[in-house]
């Protein structure tokens, strides 16, 4: 005997669970008092922090020195001490040199990441490296041997035209990926070339190959006296034009319908990066990893920071890594030297993996 199918037994079914995953956690707005309150102790911690590094990068080295030489080397300094004079003739300058282009790298890396809306981009991808490689070699094939003053003022107008160029080929649109992509194209273009001069020219090659590099071992007061300032104006443009831009990241459109010019927000952004990054390849050549690295430290010093903050992180925590590289190259490989740029690589590397896949596992 069979059962009508509405009273045969049937397994009752519960309602389907649904796995969702976990809502992101919001940022938190903060007014802008809170929010000051918030970024000056931490600021006031990472410059003293920075200050420590000054006083340990001038006492440490191939030969250490206790800090009543320091301070006397500071406050009478004399010249026939020979103590004094390696202090204040070799290890400030590029203690010096290494707060200068630690700062401008991070600000610029913090800009370059807002304007590419990528947190892996960096300042290479204005082009402004490669410029002022081509510039160097160029100059070193022509002329031959260059005092450390030519050498910079090469690298400074290669820069200065490697962002001109970018700016022309990126065109004063709305279209905010078109920088990033003028400067990727510029930059193989530019290497090409150098590789290319450099293979066959053996004289340039050799003077090239320790500027590449990226070191501090000829950085001279002189210098730093015209640089630095032209890294400060890059600082400074940054921190103007930073909610300008920050207002960029919602999109190209999003900017216009705010009434934002986005071609003279982004030629702005453009002119700080270049200026930033243009100095620092002019006092010690192309050194990476610091404008990569640096603001994401910063934004981990303050999280849902704005970007005028993250300017503002960033130079310290820009110049603390450069000091602290540049004394690691100096300390641990005494009586020689490890370069600037192979520290930081060596640093480096191993930070942009983890970068890469915490990205991965975010976007997941």
């Amino acid at each position: 005997m069979s059962l009508p199918r509405s009273s045969r037994l049937t397994p009752a079914r519960g309602p389907a669970i649904r796995r969702e995953r976990p809502a992101r956690r919001q940022p938190q707005l903060l007014s802008r008092t809170e929010s000051g309150l918030r970024l000056l102790p931490r600021l006031a911690v990472l410059w003293l922090a920075v200050l420590a590094g000054l006083i340990a990068a001038l006492c440490l080295g191939a030969q250490d020195y206790p800090l009543p030489v320091l301070w006397h080397a500071l406050m009478a300094f004399e010249p026939k001490d020979p103590a004094q004079g390696i202090i204040i003739g070799m290890r400030l300058p590029r203690v010096l040199a290494a707060l200068v282009i630690g700062a401008a790298l991070a600000v610029a890396g913090v800009v370059m990441q807002a304007m590419a809306r990528n947190p892996l981009a960096d300042p290479g991808l204005t082009g402004v490296n490669a410029g002022a490689a081509l510039a160097v070699v160029m100059g070193l094939f022509w002329i031959g041997a260059l005092p450390q003053m030519a050498i910079a003022g090469l690298a400074l107008a290669g820069a200065a035209l490697a962002a001109l160029l970018v700016r022309h080929l990126a065109g004063s649109g709305d279209n905010t990926l078109r920088l990033p992509l003028a400067g990727a194209a510029l930059s193989s273009l530019f290497m090409a070339l150098v590789a290319l001069i450099v293979l066959t020219q053996p004289e340039a090659r050799n003077a090239y190959r320790f500027w590449m590099v990226g070191s501090l071992a000829m950085a001279q007061l002189s210098a730093l006296a015209v640089l630095a300032p032209i890294a400060g104006l890059g600082i400074l443009l940054a921190a103007l034009v930073a909610r300008q831009i920050e207002a960029l990241m919602l999109g190209a459109e999003m900017g216009s319908a705010l009434g934002l010019n986005v071609g003279r927000v982004m030629g702005l952004g453009l002119a700080s990066v270049a200026l930033c990054a243009g100095a620092s390849v002019a006092i010690a050549g192309p050194v990476g990893f610091v404008g990569l690295i640096a603001p994401h430290l910063a934004r981990r010093v303050l999280p849902h920071s704005s970007l005028t903050q993250q300017v503002a992180l960033a130079c310290p925590v820009g110049a603390g890594l450069a000091i602290i590289a540049d004394l690691a190259g100096r300390w641990l490989a005494r009586p020689s030297e490890l370069q600037l740029g192979l520290v930081l690589a060596m640093l480096g590397a191993p930070v942009f993996m983890a970068l890469i896949r915490r990205l991965i596992r975010e976007g997941a």
